[in-house]
């Protein structure tokens, strides 16, 4: 279970918001209270931002939720995603579409040639419970590239979601990271 424990402290995100709004309510221009994320199943498409933090004014506690989205997308439409991200996307996907057409290759073979024995079985058995264990390293390498900045002390905050990808902040040095999950 300490497995389970790291993994589960290793993918989860640290969320928060250290970027200044404008409150088009009291035209107050600061940092926003933080008060926490609520979850939130709708994910915005294209360049539309989802937020989960909670954000208010300082100065007169209007939410700042429509502020804040229209701020993650300014600040991060142009930030490309990591090539190690990329890299793992694409090995994903492939091993992802490799493991069921071995999957198909061995019963088809089974079937070609009359093998069915415990071998072709234990292959098939294999491939499909490689499938939970591939997900959960994808996951983690993922996530560990969070653990990287340039700064050398790397505190990635979960600001929210540009379309499908996952925006963090370095709390440290500022640094923007996009990261596709």
């Amino acid at each position: 279970m300490e497995f389970l424990r790291k993994y589960r402290q290793g993918v989860q995100h640290e969320h928060g918001w250290q970027v200044e709004l404008h409150c088009s309510q009291c035209g107050h221009s600061a940092v926003p209270n933080y008060k926490g994320w609520i979850p939130n199943n709708s994910v915005a498409f294209g360049n539309q931002a989802t937020i989960f933090a909670q954000l208010f004014c300082t100065n007169c506690g209007k939410n700042l939720a429509s502020e804040a989205a229209a701020r993650l997308a300014a600040m991060f439409v142009g930030v490309a995603m990591p090539r190690a991200n990329r890299r793992l996307l694409l090995k994903f996907v492939v091993t992802l579409l490799a493991v069921p057409l071995a999957l198909l290759a061995v019963v088809f073979a089974g079937v070609q040639w009359q093998w069915w024995s415990g071998e072709a079985y234990a292959a098939v058995a294999l491939s499909c419970v490689a499938i939970g264990p591939l997900t959960m390293w994808f996951n983690f390498r993922v996530a560990s590239l969070r653990s990287r900045c340039s700064c050398g002390k790397p505190r990635y905050l979960f600001m929210g979601l540009l379309g499908r990808s996952y925006c963090y902040r370095c709390g440290t040095c500022a640094n923007l990271l996009r990261l596709r999950d």
